[in-house]
């Protein structure tokens, strides 16, 4: 196996040789190939990169074997994380082009002097001899060889984007004039076989570039799907992609979590007290070197979250409780409760059962029936009456629509006053708000805040502002 990759000097063969890079050149390619272990989804240091490139220099590069177990080694740390690397090294210093022959035979060699020769007053003796005699005469290994250098002077590796996928297959078409090919053919004299070795070329290249896509954009194929289902309504995302949002999810909450856990341990400390320092340091000679905090002991708050988990919100509902449950580490203490037609509490649901358990079971059993405002609200008023108080906070998630049913809106005015604050999550477009049955602009007056809640970056939001009031 040859060791290279985009964006590095291969050498002048493919076969089974590894070129000499060089420490900067090696530097350079462990760095590409460290960028597309993160695209993978390896976590990797740049301590741990600057560890590969140490062992590098004292083994080198001349034995792909040693070079890629030294690399994992150094990169890859579980048994999981090793299977992506030896999948992405593959991939990665594997990925240079017309590795596969043509799926049919194009001529027979006998043939392919005639062939070439019927190409003559058509195109050029610079692309006769380049493209199109490598590939009919088996030296695919001269013509991987060129689209390399082709890669490395078009700066391939800085792929970005799955648009820009297309715009570099075109200028390495044209590096290698294949674009010319194209002219001839459409010039309508050119024989079958000629047609099948454009197809081919193309085919290639393309197949070249989606690796290179891979290796520095985004490993699995799905990212920019799943990108357009982040910035998209969460009721509107497929099935098949549940899984891969709730790992954005518990990254973003993981995000969160060590963010304000920091914010925390900083705001603990209290306020200076001077006294007991300028006792501690009286040996110091008025130098203060220990300094004393005054420490007060604050009551746990208590986050009270009231979720419609109907047909109509459950979609969303199941993401944001997942978001809060990410939580628990920074917020104060949870309960939670789902309700459509009635209301029951879901918390010991939760602490027992795997979160994607626990919300299906939720959804099963309390989000059949017409949503009914009223009764929910009274029946959250018997169970939990005596527990609110100036410190918690009530969460909200609906969309505020009674059915025409009685709102209960006596009932939400009294568990608004005697709580601190209470945020209403609305999955609804606010110009929504006052259709119908919709009872959101009777209960906003009510509330601390009303925020529209129908994409990920509207938890995200919310999550961080609620953290943030509840310290």
């Amino acid at each position: 196996m040859a060791v290279h990759s985009a964006g590095t000097d291969v050498g002048e063969t493919l076969g089974n040789s590894t070129p000499s890079l060089g420490e900067d050149g090696m530097a350079r390619s462990v760095a590409l190939f460290v960028r597309a272990l993160r695209n993978a989804g390896l976590a990797v240091s740049p301590a741990e990169t600057l560890d590969a490139i140490a062992i590098l220099s004292h083994i080198g590069m001349s034995d792909p074997n040693k070079f890629r177990d030294a690399l994992a080694l150094s990169l890859a740390k579980t048994c999981q994380e090793k299977e992506s690397f030896y999948a992405t090294f593959e991939r990665f210093f594997g990925s240079f082009a017309f590795r596969q022959a043509p799926k049919r035979t194009l001529v027979s060699r006998s043939d392919a002097a005639e062939l070439i020769g019927s190409m003559r007053s058509g195109v050029s003796a610079q692309l006769l001899n380049e493209l199109i005699d490598p590939v009919l005469s088996g030296k695919r290994d001269l013509l991987s060889l060129k689209v390399q250098r082709a890669a490395n002077e078009n700066r391939v590796h800085q792929i970005a984007s799955l648009r820009e996928k297309r715009e570099y297959i075109e200028r390495l078409s044209d590096y290698l004039g294949l674009n010319e090919l194209t002219n001839f053919i459409r010039g309508g004299t050119a024989r079958s076989e000629v047609r099948h070795l454009h197809t081919y070329l193309r085919d290639e290249l393309a197949e070249y570039m989606d690796v290179q896509y891979k290796n520095h954009v985004d490993a699995t194929g799905k990212k920019v799907i799943l990108d357009a289902a982040l910035k998209s309504q969460l009721r509107h995302i497929p099935f098949e992609y549940h899984e891969a949002i709730r790992n954005v999810i518990r990254k973003l909450a993981d995000r969160l979590v060590r963010s304000h856990r920091k914010k925390q341990s900083n705001a603990a400390r209290g306020q200076l007290d001077i006294k007991r320092t300028l006792r501690r340091n009286l040996a110091y000679e008025g130098s203060l070197f220990d300094l004393k905090w005054r420490k007060s002991k604050r009551k746990v708050a208590t986050v009270f979250v009231l979720c419609d988990v109907s047909g109509s919100v459950s979609q969303i509902a199941r993401f944001l409780l997942l978001f809060l449950y990410e939580l628990v580490d920074v917020l104060p203490r949870i309960r939670a409760f789902a309700f459509s037609s009635d209301i029951g509490e879901v918390t010991q649901v939760f602490s027992k059962q795997p979160s994607e358990m626990a919300i299906e079971e939720t959804l099963f059993q309390w989000g059949k029936g017409n949503t009914d405002y009223g009764r929910v609200l009274r029946g959250f008023r018997r169970m939990c009456s005596n527990e609110l108080g100036p410190r918690s906070t009530l969460i909200v998630f609906g969309d505020a629509r009674s059915n025409f049913y009685d709102p209960g809106l006596s009932t939400f005015r009294e568990l608004a006053n005697r709580v601190k604050q209470v945020y209403w999550l609305n999955p609804e477009e606010r110009q929504q708000w006052s259709d119908g049955d919709s009872e959101m602009g009777k209960f906003a007056p009510y509330c601390t805040r009303v925020d529209l809640c129908r994409k990920l970056s509207d938890i995200e939001r919310f999550a961080d502002r609620l953290l943030t009031n509840s310290r």
